[in-house]
């Protein structure tokens, strides 16, 4: 649930005197409560403001536009499926919007990068390093243990790329086409089968629809998109791009320590990373969203 409405959240950002940036999710517990404390060095010069979801902030945006002038508010959105070129257009210095991706699937992949997760487990064993499980025992086996679970839903992940294809095109072609829902399991899915859910959710549309939608057109959308998740998942780096963090790799390593689990993220966004805050972090909202507010306010003042 959003804590504030739009109305309190247009005043509180009206009574502020630094830079609104808008983020998915809730403001507990959510993108703002990670960003608030691991940029704590921005001190009062920007707020985070959750708005549960991106459709939702996205149909707030234009109030916000319209309400404020040019810099005093920004927007950060997970990169979800969209590819490279169009996450790398927003950082570029030339970039003039106000919406901006993060290079990784969704906030939470900058949490579970080894080496903050690595200082985590190592505060979390401190009086009994024995105790550590051996998938987190080190940086080097935290990376392979990610890089495992990466590959492991690989399949489902490319069927998730698959269903987000259709929804585009059934939406710019007009076509009425309920989307099949994401897959979710945190487990192993074979790819013949994630393949049969799909072709079956879409069976009816495969009817009418048959170029889109039939067992060939299905067929060879899916292999081409198993295809380039496999070769994201070649690399960490490159796999936290289109695996889920939230629904596929925090589940994973909270399973891993077990009881100390629902500390987790808490120690990492309070303590662990506001130390050395996620390179993304910084470069958005200090190097390209506060300078933007910095200049505006000084204009406003000569």
């Amino acid at each position: 649930m959003i804590e504030r409405s739009l109305s309190e959240t247009l005043q509180s950002v009206s009574s502020g005197s630094g830079c609104a940036v808008l983020v998915e999710g809730e403001e507990r517990g959510g993108d703002a409560w990670i960003l608030q404390n691991t940029l704590r060095e921005s001190g009062g010069e920007v707020t985070f403001y959750g708005r549960d979801g991106r459709d939702n902030l996205l149909a707030e945006l234009p109030h916000f536009v319209e309400a404020f002038p040019q810099g005093k508010v920004a927007v950060i959105l997970d990169r979800d499926f969209a590819n490279d070129d169009f996450v790398e257009k927003t950082y570029s210095p030339e970039y003039e919007g106000v919406v901006f991706y993060w290079r990784r699937y969704c906030i939470e992949n900058y949490l579970l990068e080894p080496a903050l997760v690595s200082q985590c487990v190592e505060i979390a064993f401190a009086q009994y390093p024995e105790q550590t499980p051996k998938t987190l025992s080190s940086t080097q086996a935290i990376e392979r243990f990610l890089l495992e679970q990466c590959k492991k839903v690989a399949s489902q992940v490319a069927g998730n790329f698959t269903i987000d294809e259709l929804t585009r095109i059934s939406d710019s072609q007009e076509l009425n086409v309920k989307a099949a829902k994401y897959f979710q399991a945190q487990t192993e899915l074979d790819a013949a089968f994630v393949l049969s859910e799909m072709m079956q959710k879409y069976q009816d549309a495969a009817t009418l629809h048959p170029n889109i939608f039939g067992k060939e057109a299905m067929s060879a959308r899916y292999e081409n998109n198993l295809k380039k998740v496999l070769l994201q998942v070649s690399s960490l780096d490159m796999a936290h791009r289109v695996i889920d963090g939230k629904r596929f790799l925090m589940p994973f390593v909270k399973r891993e320590l077990k009881a100390f689990s629902r500390f987790f993220v808490s120690l990492l966004v309070h303590e662990v990373a506001p130390k050395n805050p996620p390179q993304d972090f910084r470069y958005l909202v200090q190097d390209r969203i506060l300078p933007r507010w910095r200049e505006a306010r000084r204009l406003a003042q000569q």
